[in-house]
C-alpha cells in the first residue's frame, strides 16, 4: 500500500455512484442509494436504503415510529482516508489496484462495526468512468459509475460543525453523533443522530440534499462554501 499521506490515483478521485452490489449467494441489490466521494486522500461513503418507509411530517428522531427508527438503523456511512497499491495499467488501457479504507479511529462511522473489513480489488475501464470492485474473499462485487463533472472540483473542510466533502456537483456533509458507540453495541435512538447527507448541485448552482441518514434533511440547501 502507499503510505497514509499519499494521494490515490487521479482516476479514483471524484464521486462514484453505485449501480448494484451482488453477494456470493447471488443476491443483488440495485435499489439502495450509495455514493463514494474520494478526494486526493480523504473519503466519504454513504449507503441509504432505497425502500425506507415514508417520513412525511417527521422533523426529528423523537417524531419517528419504531418502524421508521428501525429503517434508519440500516444505513451505513463513514469517513476516513483511502490508500492504494501501485496501479497496474493493462494493454487495453484499463487500470487496476487494491484499495484499503481507514475509517474506524480515523473518521465518523454510522455503524459501530464494519460489515466488510476487506480491501477492494478495483478495475477501471480506459475512460476512467466505470469501475468494478471485488472483495478478495469473493463475498461481493460492486459496479460503480463516476458522476459527470465530479473531478472538476475536489474540496474537503470543516464548516459550521460539519465535515464537508465536495466533488464537482456532489457534496457530502457529515455531522458525527455526540457520543461514540462501542463496537458491537446496538444503535440506540440517540445514536441514530448522526448525519451523512448527499447534496446535488442544481442548475442554479445551489446544492440541495437528495439523500440523508436523517430524511428530514432531504430537500434542504447545503452551504458548501466553495
Amino acid at each position: 500500500m502507499t503510505d497514509d499521506h499519499s494521494s490515490v490515483p487521479h482516476w479514483l478521485q471524484g464521486c462514484w455512484r453505485r449501480e448494484w452490489i451482488q453477494f456470493a449467494d447471488g443476491t443483488r441489490n440495485d435499489s439502495d442509494h450509495v455514493y463514494w466521494l474520494q478526494t486526493e486522500r480523504a473519503m466519504a461513503d454513504v449507503r441509504v436504503s432505497g425502500d425506507r418507509p415514508s417520513f412525511f411530517g417527521a422533523t426529528d428522531l423523537a417524531e419517528c415510529s419504531v418502524e421508521q427508527l428501525a429503517s434508519l438503523a440500516t444505513s451505513n456511512a463513514s469517513t476516513g482516508f483511502t490508500t492504494t497499491t501501485d496501479v497496474v495499467e493493462h494493454d487495453n488501457g484499463s487500470y487496476s489496484c487494491v484499495a484499503q479504507w481507514f475509517t474506524y479511529g480515523h473518521g465518523a462511522n454510522f455503524q459501530p462495526t464494519c460489515n466488510f473489513p476487506e480491501p477492494g480489488l478495483l478495475s477501471v475501464d480506459p475512460t476512467g468512468t466505470f469501475m468494478i470492485e471485488r472483495a478478495p474473499s469473493g463475498e461481493y462485487v460492486e459496479e460503480w459509475h463516476l458522476v459527470l463533472g465530479s473531478r472538476d472540483l475536489l474540496h474537503h473542510a470543516e464548516l459550521g460543525g460539519r465535515e464537508v466533502f465536495v466533488a464537482g456537483p456532489v457534496a457530502i456533509a457529515v455531522r458525527d453523533r455526540a457520543t461514540s458507540v462501542e463496537p458491537g453495541a446496538p444503535l440506540t435512538v440517540e445514536a441514530l443522530d448522526c448525519e451523512f447527507s448527499v447534496a446535488i448541485q442544481g442548475d442554479d448552482g445551489v446544492y440541495r440534499v437528495e439523500v440523508s441518514t436523517l430524511p428530514w434533511r432531504e430537500g434542504t440547501v447545503l452551504d458548501v462554501a466553495v
